[in-house]
């Protein structure tokens, strides 16, 4: 069929100027010589599928995620990526977001595909992703493996270190074009790290006792983030040992370590709510100290580049003759 094409536009040219021969084609004004050729040439060789260019990384489930250069149409099931991607100055490409996803402020415009942790299928594919990050830590599994089948590319990041978020930084700025943004953000990240680091280097360490959950008393342990988090800010964690990352703790046990500063998560606390309830045990070194604090959930909890203002506001709690007396925004001292 191609070759007859190239035959058709030779007879059609004979019909237009039948004065001239097939043969001698060389009165033909270039333009139209170079036009008979180039569509020649198009009805010959064969059209290339999938001729659309692909980045590709490996995600923390160890598969091979590949994308469209420059993805479009992005949704995030996780307010850290969503953080993330923002922290990348690729916001603009971002078209769905979890309930949660409430950081920075211009996130909130964006449309919501459901709660975290348990987002709507229907919603995630009528908005045509072309990929889609996704957390492993409380995400089903379902949700995953379903946006693969029909053939979704789906990142997902499982990020519990320092470490692992500077990781998920250069992966995301791969795969969402933005390796330059990434750059700067993870040595911008680095270099906030390690002011931390050499300020608590020599510093005592105190022994903390880090509430996630109030009834029952559940602790972060030192396999949770916010364990690594403790020890980054040089503290000693009460629940280190645990096997498990948030252990549950009797208020014995808490009596027998005796901590020096305990910390609670704002989402367990309405008012003094959790002052009160720790002054119910004034025998506690924290109690008798007025060493008893709490912090903001959002901050503190997700691994985003953001949590750097986190580590430096618990160090801050931490080691308050190195870091000054004055408590960060975010951090409020119960009295």
């Amino acid at each position: 069929m191609r070759a007859f094409g190239v035959v058709h536009i030779c007879c059609q040219a004979k019909l237009l100027f039948p004065r001239r021969t097939p043969k001698d084609f060389t009165w033909l004004h270039p333009r139209i010589w170079a036009f008979v050729v180039a569509l020649a040439i198009l009805l010959v060789l064969p059209v290339k599928a999938d001729q659309v260019p692909k980045i590709c990384v490996e995600d923390d489930l160890s598969r091979r995620v590949c994308v469209p250069a420059f993805p479009k149409r992005v949704i995030s099931l996780a307010p850290s990526l969503t953080e993330m991607v923002f922290d990348l100055g690729a916001g603009h490409v971002l078209v769905g977001r979890t309930a949660r996803c409430n950081e920075p402020p211009e996130a909130l415009k964006i449309q919501e595909i459901g709660a975290y942790m348990s987002p709507d299928l229907e919603r995630i594919i009528a908005l045509r992703p072309d990929l889609v990050l996704s957390p492993e830590t409380g995400m089903r599994k379902e949700v995953v493996d379903r946006l693969t089948e029909i053939g979704i590319p789906t990142f997902v990041d499982n990020s519990n270190t320092l470490d692992e978020i500077v990781h998920s930084i250069d992966r995301l700025g791969t795969i969402l074009g933005r390796e330059s943004d990434a750059k700067t953000v993870a040595e911008q990240f680095q270099r906030r790290r390690q002011a931390v680091r050499k300020r608590v280097q020599y510093a005592s360490k105190p022994l903390i006792l880090f509430v996630v959950g109030i009834r029952p008393l559940v602790l972060a342990g030192g396999r949770s983030f916010i364990g690594s988090l403790i020890r980054e800010a040089g503290g000693v964690n009460v629940a280190e040992e645990a096997a498990v990352a948030h252990p549950k703790f009797s208020m014995e046990e808490v009596a027998k370590r005796d901590p020096d500063i305990i910390i609670v998560l704002n989402k367990d606390c309405r008012d003094d709510e959790c002052f009160n309830e720790w002054q119910r045990h004034p025998d506690l070194r924290a109690t008798k100290n007025n060493q008893i604090y709490q912090i903001d959930a959002d901050l503190i909890a997700r691994p985003s580049p953001r949590i750097m203002d986190a580590l430096e506001q618990l160090a801050t709690i931490l080691h308050r003759k190195d870091f000054g007396s004055g408590i960060s925004a975010g951090v409020h001292r119960l009295k």
